[in-house]
């Protein structure tokens, strides 16, 4: 069995990490509503609630709430001198976590490489407030989830809802760029998955999509798993 005084200093940094993450969360959402910031760059052109319709404030937005219920937990710990966490709070942060994962990994492997290509910097998706958005909050909450916050009965099944986030926006921005279109009030296509207008480009990348995030849902449960584990054999 671990000892009290790890599990006093778990619960300590996952409850200051889901304070970071819920912190930052505002400061980095609340970035599009400044009056004080001008925004020259089109490529970053959006302000208001349209910013909104990007999966990776959508995202942030959900491991902030998520964060938020773990911390009551943390506090409730730290007062009763406990180490755990409920069952649903945990698939709630878990799936959320997946969530900014999902942003990270695609700004890394597929929307940095087309800005580069475009002729910009490969690190312009994480320059200023975006840093926050798609590497800093992702990583609090891998690291968090991971190493710092113990799961019980927490079944393999629980990685399906994982997707679950990815599946519900891919469906928004599926009627919202090609159903209803830019010309009709609808988003135009942000994130090139239909690599121009390209119809037959929906199905592979929807598809690539869904198998990532479930990817990356399995690995996060089977690391967390592990550590969780030896971490139980160690004390």
């Amino acid at each position: 069995m671990e000892n009290t005084e790890n599990k006093r200093l778990k619960n300590t940094f996952s409850m200051l990490l889901n304070l970071s993450i819920v912190i930052l969360s505002i400061m980095s959402l609340t970035y599009a509503f400044r009056s004080d910031i001008v925004v020259e760059d089109a490529f970053f052109n959006f302000k208001g609630f349209t910013s909104f319709r990007f999966f990776t404030n959508l995202s942030n937005l959900y491991v902030a709430v998520a964060s938020l219920v773990m911390l009551k937990s943390n506090i409730k710990n730290a007062i009763n001198d406990t180490y755990e966490f409920p069952v649903l709070v945990s698939v709630l942060k878990f799936s959320a976590t997946v969530a900014v994962s999902v942003t990270f990994v695609i700004v890394v492997i597929f929307l940095s490489p087309l800005v580069a290509l475009g002729g910009r910097s490969y690190f312009t998706l994480f320059a200023n407030n975006s840093f926050i958005l798609h590497f800093l909050t992702p990583v609090l909450a891998i690291v968090s989830h991971m190493f710092f916050e113990e799961h019980k009965s927490f079944r393999f099944s629980f990685t399906l809802l994982g997707v679950v986030p990815t599946f519900m926006y891919s469906i928004v921005y599926l009627v919202m760029v090609v159903f209803i279109g830019e010309s009709n009030g609808g988003w135009p296509d942000f994130y090139y998955f239909t690599f121009g207008g390209k119809l037959w480009a929906i199905p592979i990348t929807m598809s690539l999509m869904y198998l990532l995030t479930f990817g990356l849902s399995v690995l996060l449960w089977f690391i967390q798993k592990k550590v969780q584990q030896k971490s139980l054999k160690v004390n």
